[in-house]
């Protein structure tokens, strides 16, 4: 089973040290570990920043999710799963999005898997929506450096739950709840500590299970 993980840093694999080492053991590779007795082969396409479908004019116009998405699909195929994890970096202030702007992002992605012919038949449960953690309380602390980047931001990351799994239940795509496998950072609100990662891989794989 071939799936491919489209996400951003916390997906890439970036920690709560800020040191921007790449953590080995980060989510995916520990999901597609622990996930060896449904065969599974990982494809990570993880990019820091990355947003649903937002240019970014600090971080660059690379940053927008939509736009290589049908080629990165196309390169990978066949592919039999596709786990998008996306919608954190939206709720930078700068962006001004609602929480409903943000999985109307995530539509748009949804739309864009259901063009690229990757399989016979509709989409369904062979594209997944994760979403992602919380903001952590520290996303509020008006002495952290990033907050006013962040400003609002926690308050719309609490909401963007439910609404992703309203939009993968409308689609009959899979949906899991980030929250129940990762907590952001005490130091860091918008990223990870190494334990968390591996929790959150181990979650991910033994949903797949229940799921696939």
């Amino acid at each position: 089973m071939r799936i491919l993980v489209y996400g951003d840093s916390n997906s890439w694999g970036y920690l709560d040290d800020g040191l921007e080492q790449r953590f080995a053991d980060r989510w995916p590779v520990v999901m597609a570990r622990e996930a060896e007795g449904l065969g599974a082969v990982l494809i990570e396409e993880c990019l820091s920043g990355r947003t649903t479908n937002l240019r970014d004019p600090e971080m660059g116009d690379h940053v927008d999710g939509a736009a290589p998405l049908m080629a990165i699909l196309r390169s990978h195929t066949p592919l039999d799963l596709v786990l998008i994890m996306l919608g954190t970096n939206d709720l930078k202030a700068q962006f001004d999005r609602s929480a409903d702007d943000i999985v109307a992002g995530l539509a748009g992605l949804s739309d864009g898997v259901s063009a690229s012919e990757l399989w016979d038949g509709p989409v369904g449960a062979r594209l997944g929506f994760i979403a992602p953690p919380a903001l952590g309380p520290r996303a509020d602390d008006p002495a952290w450096e990033w907050a006013d980047e962040w400003r609002g931001g926690r308050a719309k990351s609490l909401a963007l739950t439910a609404k992703v799994e309203a939009l993968c239940r409308t689609r009959g795509h899979l949906f899991f709840d980030g929250n129940k496998g990762a907590v952001s950072s005490d130091r860091d609100p918008i990223h990870w500590d190494q334990p968390t990662h591996v929790r959150m891989g181990s979650a991910v794989a033994a949903w797949l299970a229940t799921v696939l």
